[in-house]
């Protein structure tokens, strides 16, 4: 038998090319044929008797398999699967022989039964070790000699503790490849999981092995392919192989004593495989429900919570916080065992390991909330919903962004949470004020789950009408006040209650558990069933008491019923907003004697439950009997009067309360005594009067539960209310992914009935005009455009069909929507609803029956509200922009309409206004009337006022020696520019006069003025302005800083809107950007960046603007150039854009000789970001117009930055020998460039010596 220590061994297979053994064979020096031959003997003798591989031998079989996996590139093509294939077969085979010998009387024999000759099993022991040996080794060589045919498998397989590096001769690895391709190393793999799990499952290995170390020792080498296995990423992506590595190592695990192994194994995975979080987490789920394992993930729990991270450290705490958090949501009944040692983690500095803690925290409430008897594990879910509440406030906005993602999933548990909902929607919209858009953006999700999620929709629908739950919420106030205030005569029974110096005993058995208040997150969905609950505990309960003819006292004490004025103290405990209903002090906590004993938090609404379960009886038919004790309404009304609470101690129970605490919760409570005058006369009571009470106290338990919830609602409410005005702001935010966020939050919030919706819809509006229009992905989801998404809120909320509503019911309730969007609308607001609802026809959103409907408002008959007549004809004009024959077809009922309206009601001017530009918008036949009047009659009839003052007003402003009165300057220069907007013809006459007078005016306001006249006059004869438009950029050139800031406004306006055309003169505007006053400055920005937005106008004009800053009068300085030009370079975003100025850049530098402009151009060069090697390529074509000027330092030293950015860009598997010749080349022509110039300058001083000596010469003659 060969000598072999697989301990020993299999440690040295760490690195193969350094194992060695005694009889190895070099099969590299030996012929093909020759390694065939004796590895198929080999293979035959296996195949003929599966211990042979035991049998020493020169060469043994099992030297023989050593040899060929150590040279295992060496070998002939499909060696290295015949070689497997012997292994997994005769391993099969010397399994089954192992096992018959072991337990020869078939699988029902006991394995302890049996005597097993121990040479026999010492062969069957060598056997097994070989082959797990040769099956280990056989594992790496596969994964190698696959190579890529695995789809990049063996990439994949980095860091390998098992893996051949080959020999030192033999064929390259591309060649075994390339023999190899008809095998594929991971179709492999699951017989080789199968036969291992095989092994485990039928293997006794402690009958084989009968030390825990040589056991061990095996069962760690016959696991260890597995863990291989499970180290590429690839491999585990494969259900087959993942499968099949979890049964290994489970089944290893289970019967095989692997568990610390398998432990130790886990921590080095996590630490260095970072795939293998989530598979670990998944193996020790699969451990406790199909194996019953959970020791394994309790130890492996209690390790990491040891662990420590630091802040730097990224990899670590990623990988074991996704470790965590997979393991938390597989399986949270492990975790929460151990909870208490991992809240460590919860503090740690590194932000993954406490984005992974907010996660578990969310899987354990899920957890919890579904469990049974969920009310004995409240404390610990209100503990974990408190954690959540405190890293609101962690720094670090990714764990901000976590609680509020794992928040939203809670929301959407069966169990509501209502107590804590309304403490977590105060810190939400706190959270709307993070400087961090990311976690704004995840408060206003979250907002808007709590209110498609709210928990308040059971009893009267789910919309949260501020008004209609404040009427709610007084009525059942009111008609609780009138039950509670009730005279004792007319309530029946005298009640019990308590002064407040005593207290009553509480029955804590099991039915206590089941109490409505102690259910977290409930909601009062059937006020009558819980009622009914409440009755039918109490009746269980009363029979005991009335058997023994004793009553338990009633434990509300008459502090906790009312407060001074009567109000119910159900709702004492609150949060949320201020309420507007007066309540009760808050009652404080009762302590024992001895130890505390503080009630949760749902304290108050126990004790009203216990007040029907434990103060009255029953008899048999059900109906209530009046205590043995009977109540002291006027006393307790008295005590209640005081508004005082006092501790209230807890005092022992008397001998004739004896049966009553045999019948109380082992949590003794001290009962008081009760009183000899306030015994009564049970059979006093009339039947009514106990009647009477069992409704008074059911209905009074129903209406605390209502008031309750009504509360409960309205703080929800009001929060939300508060909530809305700061997500108002943030619709106008610079990013688009709160934006989005705040318009879905007021879209939910309006479909819910809330009436602060209706101001963000408002404000919604003016979203119209954003550019943003276009779909991106951000996290998988796509995100509509801001615009896009604003027609969808808008359609969805006013537009779109309703369910179950009749075609002529649809377009009513459509129109209405339509008319009524413009009531009390302001100036902006209506043109922004305009350019929507343009936009929406265009789009053919707006059907022609609404259109049709529209009309019918507006040309009525009978007598309809103004703003109804007015909202509809408003509405027509504004899609009459996109479809004009809206309007143009109607003209006869817009005249006869219009006529009507003034013979009805002088108050129709404003009306008329609008007509008339609803006529002038369509350009009809009343709109070409009232033109042809501006055209020719109102500044040149006869009979024309203005005719009058025309010339007049003109004379003042060509005189103004004659004129020097300040005022009548101003106004004459002011009305000059109004009348210029009348008529194309007067302003054409006057033009060149006013633009004399902006340039020669020393009155900055008349320049000022006119600057903004110009702006009007452009809008309604563009023509005139854009033939003189040179003049107008003059004004940006002004010493006043008025002229000059209304100046770039009127030029902003003017050009954004396509008035006036640029023509070189931007580079005046982009002087502005360096403006001394930040005013101007910021103007100058922001009208580049919205000219930026326009197809390629800075791209078409940025060879002018540095034309214009570079050269000429209006050059500036280079530090100025280099700020101006990196603020507009940025807005060149497309790659052909940048390529194309590449090459017209460096055309420029052929055009100069001043080194100035040469360094400009460079600058302008090194702002490109050249992302793709065409950029480069067209720089380096383009050498012959700048090689000459690289001489100049700066020059050189910007195209030296090029280089370094296209490096950067540049992918990694590129080489970069182009780049490497074009730097030489830059330095040649630098170094030769210099040169030339050093003998230039020699020769310009030699020719200056020589002039000298000639002039001297000449003067001696």
């Amino acid at each position: 038998m060969i000598e072999f220590s697989l301990q020993e061994e299999s440690q040295q297979l760490t690195d193969p090319s350094t194992y060695n053994f005694d009889d190895e064979i070099d099969f590299s020096n030996m012929d093909g044929n020759e390694v065939t031959s004796m590895i198929e003997d080999a293979i035959v003798s296996l195949a003929s008797a599966s211990d042979s591989v035991t049998t020493p031998g020169n060469p043994s079989i099992f030297s023989v398999f050593r040899s060929a996996l150590k040279h295992a590139e060496s070998l002939p093509p499909n060696t290295i699967p015949k070689i497997l294939d012997s292994i997994i077969s005769s391993m099969a085979s010397e399994l089954e022989a192992t096992v018959r010998d072991l337990n020869p009387s078939g699988a029902n024999a006991s394995y302890d039964s049996v005597d097993v000759d121990q040479a026999t099993m010492n062969t069957h022991k060598a056997a097994l070790e070989l082959y797990a040996f040769l099956l280990l080794w056989v594992v790496g060589v596969g994964e190698k000699v696959s190579g890529v045919e695995d789809d990049g498998a063996a990439a994949a397989t980095k860091g390998k503790r098992t893996t051949t590096k080959g020999s030192k001769a033999g064929p390259s690895s591309k060649t075994v490849k390339k023999k190899t391709t008809a095998w594929q190393w991971v179709d492999q793999i699951p017989s080789v999981l199968a036969l291992i799990t095989k092994i485990l499952t039928t293997l006794p290995s402690n009958r084989v092995w009968t030390t825990t170390a040589e056991r061990d020792g095996f069962i760690g080498v016959i696991t260890r392919p597995a863990y291989q296995i499970a180290e590429s990423e690839v491999f585990m992506k494969l259900e087959k192989v993942k499968t099949g590595v979890y049964k290994v190592i489970c089944v290893a695990v289970k019967g095989h004593g692997h568990g610390f192994a398998f432990q130790i194994s886990l921590l080095q995975s996590l630490q260095y495989f970072e795939h293998l979080s989530e598979p670990m987490a998944e193996i020790l789920d699969i451990l406790d429900k199909e194996f019953d394992v959970s020791g394994v993930g309790d130890e492996i729990l209690r390790e990491i919570s040891q662990k420590t991270f630091s802040a730097v450290d990224t990899k670590g705490p990623r990988t074991y916080g996704r470790f965590l958090m997979h393991l938390g949501e597989l399986c949270p009944k492990i975790v929460l065992k151990q909870m208490s040692l991992l809240l460590d983690h919860v503090d740690s500095e590194a932000y993954p390991m406490r984005i992974a803690m907010v996660e578990i925290i969310g899987n354990l409430i899920k957890y919890l909330a579904g469990a049974d008897q969920i009310e004995k594990r409240e404390k610990k879910i209100n503990s974990l919903f408190d954690m959540l509440t405190e890293r609101y406030l962690d720094v670090s906005s990714f764990v901000r962004v976590k609680v509020m993602q794992v928040l939203s999933r809670v929301w959407d548990l069966p169990q509501k949470f209502p107590k804590q909902r309304l403490i977590l929607t105060e810190k939400t919209i706190s959270a709307l004020h993070d400087k961090t858009p990311s976690v704004r953006r995840a408060a206003i999700a979250l907002l808007t789950k709590s209110i498609v999620t709210h928990p308040y929709g059971l009893m009267h629908g789910g919309e949260l009408r501020h008004a209609e739950w404040e009427v709610r919420y007084e009525e059942v106030t009111k008609e609780l006040d009138k039950l509670e205030n009730r005279p004792v005569d007319e309530a029946g029974p005298l009640r019990e209650e308590e002064d407040d110096e005593e207290e009553g005993s509480e029955e804590e058995d099991e039915s206590d558990d089941e109490s409505l208040v102690k259910e977290p997150g409930i909601t009062v969905d059937d006020d009558a069933s819980l009622a009914e609950r409440s009755v039918r505990t109490k009746s269980s309960k009363s029979k005991k008491s009335t058997k023994s003819g004793k009553s338990k006292s009633s434990k509300a004490s008459t502090a906790r019923r009312s407060g001074a004025d009567g109000t119910s103290m159900v709702d004492e405990d609150f949060v949320g907003p201020p309420m507007t209903e007066d309540g009760g002090d808050e009652v404080e906590a009762m302590e024992e004697e001895g130890g505390a004993m503080v009630p949760d938090e749902d304290s108050d609404d126990q004790e009203v439950d216990m007040e029907l379960t434990t103060g009255e009886a029953f008899d048999e038919e059900g109906n209530p009997i009046p205590p043995s004790t009977p109540s002291k309404r006027s006393s307790g009304k008295k005590s209640s009067s005081k508004g005082k609470k006092t501790p209230k101690h807890h005092k022992a129970p008397s001998e004739d309360d004896g049966e009553a605490a045999e019948n109380s919760s082992p949590v003794k409570r001290k009962q008081k005594k009760p009183r000899k005058s306030e015994q009564v006369n049970l059979h006093a009571v009339s039947q009514q009067q106990v009647l009477v009470a069992e409704m008074e106290g059911t209905q009074i338990v129903h209406l605390r539960l209502r008031k309750r919830y009504y509360a409960e609602a309205l703080d929800f409410i009001r929060w939300l209310d508060q909530g809305s005005e700061t997500l108002g702001e943030l619709l106008g935010s610079t990013h688009k992914t709160e934006v989005l966020e705040a318009m879905e939050f007021f879209r939910v919030s309006y479909e819910y009935g809330m009436e602060s919706a209706q101001m963000g819809l408002k404000k919604m509006l003016h979203l119209v005009w954003s550019k943003d229009n276009a779909a991106t992905s951000e996290d998988g989801k796509e995100l509509k455009g801001i615009r896009a998404k604003l027609l969808e809120c808008y359609r969805s909320i006013y537009f779109d069909p309703v369910p179950d509503l009749e075609p002529r019911q649809q377009v009513n309730r459509i129109t209405k929507n339509m008319i009524e969007l413009t009531f009390d609308a302001t100036v902006a607001e209506l043109t922004s609803l305009e350019e929507m609802l343009r936009t929406m026809m265009e789009d053919g959103q707006i059907h022609n029956d609404v259109i049709k409907r529209l009309w019918q408002v507006y040309s009525a008959d009978k007598e309809i509200p103004r703003a109804q007549r007015r909202g509809a004809i408003i509405v027509l004009g504004m899609i009459s922009a996109a479809r004009r024959e809206v309007v143009k077809d109607r003209v006869e009922v817009l005249i006869k309409t219009e006529k009507g309206a003034n013979t009805s009601s002088p108050a129709q001017s404003k009306d008329g206004e609008e007509l008339d530009q609803v006529a002038g918008n369509a350009e009809d036949e009343i709109g070409d009337l009232i033109a042809s009047v501006r055209e020719d009659e109102m500044m040149f009839s006869p009979n024309s006022l203005l005719a009058t003052f025309g010339p007049m007003i003109t004379h003042i402003c060509l005189n103004p020696p004659m004129f020097k009165h300040q005022v009548l300057r101003t106004s004459a220069a002011l009305s000059l520019s109004k009348l210029m907007c009348i008529s194309s013809k007067f302003c054409e006459e006057n033009l060149l006069l006013l633009l004399r007078m902006l340039e020669t005016s020393r009155d900055p306001n008349i320049r000022s003025n006119i600057v903004i006249a110009l702006g009007d006059i452009a809008v309604c004869f563009s023509t005139l302005i854009d033939e003189n438009s040179d003049r107008l950029y003059k004004g940006l050139s002004d010493r006043d800083l008025t002229v000059k800031k209304n100046t770039l406004m009127v030029l902003t306006h003017l050009i954004l809107n396509g008035m006036v055309k640029v023509k070189g003169q931007l580079g005046e505007m982009a002087k502005c950007l360096e403006d001394e006053d930040r005013r101007v400055s910021d103007l100058a920005k922001l009208f580049f960046t919205e000219l930026s937005t326009k197809d390629n106008a800075i791209y078409n004009n940025i060879q002018d603007v540095i034309s214009h800053l570079s050269v000429g009068p209006h050059a500036v300085d280079e530090e100025i150039f280099q700020s101006t030009m990196k603020y507009i370079f940025n807005f060149i975003e497309k790659e052909k854009q940048a390529e194309n100025l590449v090459e017209k850049l460096c055309q420029r530098f052929r055009d100069t000789t001043d080194e100035k402009q040469w360094r400009n151009i460079a600058f302008c060069l090194s702002l490109l970001p050249y992302k793709s090697e065409r950029s480069l390529k067209k720089l380096i074509e383009a050498l012959p117009f700048y090689q000459d000027k690289l001489r100049e330092e700066t020059v050189y030293n910007r195209f030296t930055e090029i280089l370094q950015k296209a490096r950067t860009n540049k992918s990694a598997n590129k080489p970069d020998n182009e780049m490497k010749e074009f730097e030489k080349i830059l330095t040649d022509f630098k170094e030769q460039g210099q040169e030339d110039q050093a003998l230039e300058k020699r020769v310009e001083i030699k020719k200056a010596v020589a002039k000298r000596r000639a002039v001297r010469k000449a003067a001696r003659k």
